[in-house]
């Protein structure tokens, strides 16, 4: 059985926007200046990432954060503008310190619609969050947060979405329902993670964790005995789904990697030569179990592959075939009279009927929600049915239809509940009713 073809022209990417950070993090190897022999120092280049994506029509999104601050680099709202102005999708996914961003930035993660930006908050209060992140201000971020929510409010835009990510040490272990209460209270979804070092803070009351995260689990071990796989095993999926660049271009294959590149680099031979660099190829073989370890591969090095051979426990053409690509995002912003308090939504894909509305579920409410939020299946008309709640009850619905388009990843519609009521046509059957989400 052959090795499943790279594509020959990637979808999406992930550049490091900077090698730089400011902070002082115990465990993070830029910090402590590991990561300069591999990675070296410097931002991604806007004539780098404008060629990069004028070459590779096909890439449809770009993460610009791994292990460096991506809002360091002082090219960032023309980077954006260069990725919006091309339907290509942009996230700070991987993880944002955000704790130094010039106004301009703040903006242009609005103004060009970043995906998604996940802030590393490893604590609810300034004096936990400063035992992690050192040099970081917890009131700071949160200002910086406020301000891109105040951003979206202008723009009437839905993104970025926002989510707080909360490392679990011993030190902040019991603040994670504050944290996650103070998540919801800005409208971002909150995402705890397991430490990556157990010697670092161990944590301390296990089943407070266990539970506290949703992770069943209170360290990464624990979590792959349980679950009979590694913790975060999807990233060697990357040499295949997602290949990882350096900000000057060499290749890395992932995101865990910065020891070692590849011996190619994408702005100078291309993104497809590179993808398919026999380094790579030969990677991607030994992450199957079809090839012995060569020094000259950075995998061999790396702790997620020696667990893998260790358990023999080889990635699958199935699990890799099966691994999605970034998927599309669809928002609604709805928009009425000041009176308004709460609407209910369901969206279909097609142009199906008015649904039942036999489970309520939660209320989307004026003033506080930004947005209803779905993940589209492929590009095709929708439908998005909406009834508010007022003092005389449930109004009747009011419909709209939606053109999803196949780019950009992330679109958005406005919904104005203040036009007449309009009713769709009858179905002997409903239309598919996508999972929706309010943030």
């Amino acid at each position: 059985m052959q090795t499943p073809a790279a594509p020959l022209t990637p979808t999406a990417v992930q550049i490091d926007a900077s090698a730089h950070c400011q902070l002082v993090c115990p465990l993070c190897p830029t910090a402590h200046a590991r990561t300069r022999p591999g990675l070296g120092q410097g931002h991604l280049k806007l004539g780098d990432f404008q060629t990069l994506l004028d070459q590779n029509p096909t890439i449809t999104h770009v993460e610009l954060s791994n292990y460096g601050e991506m809002f360091l680099n002082p090219q960032l709202p023309q980077i954006l503008a260069c990725a919006y102005h091309r339907n290509v999708s942009v996230s700070g996914g991987n993880g944002v310190n955000l704790n130094h961003a010039s106004e301009s930035a703040l903006e242009a993660v609005v103004k060009y619609r970043v995906r998604t930006l996940t802030c590393s908050l490893d604590g609810a209060t300034p004096e936990t969050y400063a035992k992690y992140r050192i040099n970081g201000n917890l009131e700071r971020v949160l200002g910086n947060i406020d301000k891109i929510r105040e951003y979206r409010r202008v723009y009437r835009s839905a993104f970025p979405l926002l989510d707080w990510q909360f490392v679990v040490f011993g030190h902040n272990e019991h603040e994670l329902p504050v944290a996650r209460a103070m998540a919801a209270q800005r409208g971002m979804g909150f995402l705890p993670r397991l430490s990556w070092n157990d010697d670092h803070s161990p944590v301390q009351n296990r089943e407070l964790v266990r539970l506290g995260t949703g992770l069943g689990a209170a360290s990464r071990d624990e979590f792959k005995e349980k679950r009979g796989h590694g913790y975060a095993r999807d990233i060697c999926f990357q040499l295949w789904r997602q290949p990882v660049l350096n900000w000057d271009g060499r290749m890395m294959g992932c995101c865990v990697n910065y020891w070692q590149d590849f011996g190619t680099n994408a702005f100078a031979e291309g993104l497809t030569a590179s993808t398919r660099h026999p380094n790579m190829n030969y990677a991607r073989e030994m992450l199957l179990g079809r090839a012995a370890p060569r020094l000259e591969i950075p995998c061999t090095r790396c702790y997620h592959f020696e667990e893998i051979q260790e358990s023999g426990d080889w990635l699958t053409e199935d699990e890799i075939a099966s691994a999605s690509a970034p998927n599309m995002v669809g928002a609604i912003l709805l928009e009425g009279p000041s009176e308004l308090k709460f609407a209910q939504a369901s969206v279909v894909e097609g142009a199906g009927s008015p649904p039942a509305y036999e489970t309520p579920g939660r209320l989307f409410r004026f003033g506080t929600d930004t947005a209803i939020y779905f993940a589209p299946r492929s590009a095709r008309p929708h439908t998005v049915f909406v009834r508010m709640l007022g003092g005389a009850g449930w109004s009747e619905t009011k419909i709209s239809r939606l053109e999803v388009r196949e780019r950009p990843l992330c679109q958005q519609w406005h919904v104005d509940l203040a036009q007449p009521a309009a009713f769709g046509p009858a179905r002997s059957e409903p239309g598919r009713v996508m999972p929706a989400w309010i943030r």
